[in-house]
């Protein structure tokens, strides 16, 4: 069953996406809606976070564990730089540039496999609108901040509380684990992804199920592994 429009394909994405795939190849401009909401569901939980917690706390907290070996004045320096306006306006802008990026990698990746399938009509921006629609289990990350927060019953919280469902919560790392980046990285909606990564393949190529769920999951798996050797390196 094809949904009618893009609002009611974004929800039937988690239950029935062979029909979403097949109905956003056939529709223009409907990736304008995952787009809105995947952003939302980014930017949104990290709006409200630095509006909720005790900023002198939170100022105290990123000076001692990522400038704990300075001069008390090199850290009081860097203290009086981080003012909630600036902070809160940057990060929000990083994780809006982060995310666009990298779904405009992941166009370029997906736009260049699928020019080995002759039959493909795909151009890049289909592939980029492609990308807002696998991006949607964002939503999983965004109910577990927004839960987070809700039952907060402190305001002296790090933000890596905001994401319960990740590996580097369950496995207890701090911000300054040198694995907490890699662990944070794997979680539910990254598997989510790939699993819609694989059936959108199978509904605009004719690859193989071999070929496809080897497209989905070879980004993700060499970002892990890369990630895994640079740190043993270290």
């Amino acid at each position: 069953m094809q949904p009618n429009n893009a609002l009611q394909a974004s929800l039937q994405i988690f239950t029935k996406p062979n029909g979403v795939f097949e109905a956003v190849n056939n529709n223009d401009n409907w990736s304008w809606i995952p787009f809105l909401l995947v952003m939302s569901f980014v930017l949104l939980p990290l709006y409200l976070y630095y509006n909720f917690v005790d900023f002198e706390w939170y100022r105290n907290f990123i000076v001692d564990s990522t400038a704990g070996n300075l001069s008390p004045a090199e850290q009081n320096n860097i203290r009086a730089q981080i003012r909630p306006g600036y902070l809160v306006t940057g990060i929000l802008i990083v994780a809006f540039l982060f995310q666009v990026i990298v779904n405009v990698i992941l166009a370029a990746y997906l736009n260049l496999v699928a020019k080995t399938d002759e039959d493909c009509v795909n151009g890049f921006t289909d592939w980029y609108g492609f990308t807002w629609w696998i991006s949607l289990p964002a939503v999983i990350g965004f109910i577990a901040a927004i839960l987070v927060l809700a039952l907060a019953e402190s305001n002296q919280m790090p933000i890596s509380d905001l994401h319960p469902l990740a590996l580097s919560y369950w496995l207890g790392l701090s911000e300054d684990s040198k694995w907490f980046g890699l662990a944070n990285l794997i979680k539910p909606e990254l598997f989510f992804s790939v699993y819609l990564m694989a059936v959108g393949l199978s509904h605009w190529t004719k690859f193989k199920k071999v070929k496809i769920y080897t497209v989905a999951i070879a980004p993700f798996a060499i970002i892990i592994l890369l990630w895994f050797l640079l740190i043993m390196m270290k």
